[in-house]
């Protein structure tokens, strides 16, 4: 599987700890906004389909188009966002902590813009500053990090990155240095999962669903941003998946309310069983890429147990 990424890690001091975690969950259009500001060359507040915006960064990046091939935009449907930020699950972070840690997974074509990210990722913690949503917070150390989570120094403070320090991540890597095929995988959600079926989300947990979820995801990000398409064997895999059985079921629907439905979904942990040799690579990838609504700004992150 032809699938590239780098996994940067983020330290970051505030004053109000709490409040900027809160705020990077829903931190969606500023982000986008504070990269589209950094990398656009046009001269309208929009971006436009004229030949000025012709391979603008934010344009691949960030707009979501569909293929020119009508077979792939069947399989793969809409293009996820290249990009996957971990924050610190609500209520995680002690209340008299002044730094914690966040991660961002970029795929592909986005590897491209590095730097691109961790300048609108400043720009964003300043904006947000700015705009009262908390007290000052400062990107002080940028790490990349290796199949098993080794670091290696990027940018510390505000010195130019040394992308000579990044560290190319592939899925045979994951695969090879964190998964042995197995009967059972624990799965455990660090943040909340919103997947929808048939037009709603859904308020249980349904192996199968969660599964060929996944592979969608995975497929999609490949095809869109690694250019390489993986379609065979697929029906395969979705039956491989359709077997799967819960051993133990800990999930639960968490409601936020509907001040915070963004922040809803399903949590917990439970036990999968089943033939896992295939389905392997794509929950394993999934670690760093999360699933579900809100997927890019923290949602549906998971960890694997086996």
């Amino acid at each position: 599987m032809d699938f590239s990424f780098v996994h940067l890690r983020f330290t970051i001091q505030a004053r109000d700890v709490s409040r900027v975690v809160s705020y990077l969950y829903r931190s969606g259009p500023d982000f986008a906004e504070a990269f589209r500001k950094l990398v656009c060359t046009g001269k309208t507040s929009v971006c436009s389909k004229n030949s000025a915006c012709s391979g603008c960064p934010y344009g691949v990046l960030f707009s979501q188009q569909l293929g020119a091939d009508p077979s792939a935009v069947r399989c793969h449907q809409k293009p996820p966002l290249p990009f996957i930020f971990s924050f610190p699950p609500h209520g995680s972070v002690p209340r008299q902590a002044d730094d914690f840690v966040c991660t961002l997974v970029l795929v592909g074509k986005a590897l491209n813009h590095t730097t691109e990210f961790m300048s609108a990722f400043r720009s964003l913690l300043a904006n947000g500053h700015e705009a009262g949503h908390f007290a000052a917070a400062t990107i002080t150390l940028v790490e990349s990090l290796d199949f098993h989570g080794n670091p290696t120094a990027v940018a510390a403070g505000n010195a130019a990155p040394d992308l000579g320090n990044l560290v190319t991540l592939d899925a045979q890597g994951i695969v090879d240095s964190r998964c042995r095929p197995t009967d059972a995988v624990g799965v455990t959600f660090m943040t909340p999962l919103k997947l929808a079926k048939t037009g709603r989300i859904m308020n249980f947990f349904d192996a199968g669903q969660f599964v060929r979820s996944l592979m969608r995801r995975v497929s999609a990000l490949a095809y869109y941003y690694c250019g390489f398409e993986m379609r065979d064997n697929f029906r395969e895999y979705a039956h491989a998946a359709n077997r799967l059985e819960l051993l133990e079921d800990n999930f639960f629907y968490a409601d936020a309310g509907l001040r915070a439905m963004a922040l809803s979904g399903v949590m917990g942990d439970g036990v999968l069983s089943g033939d896992f040799n295939d389905l392997m690579p794509f929950l394993a990838l999934g670690e760093y890429l999360h699933l579900g609504k809100g997927a890019s700004y923290g949602m549906g992150q998971y960890r694997l147990a086996w």
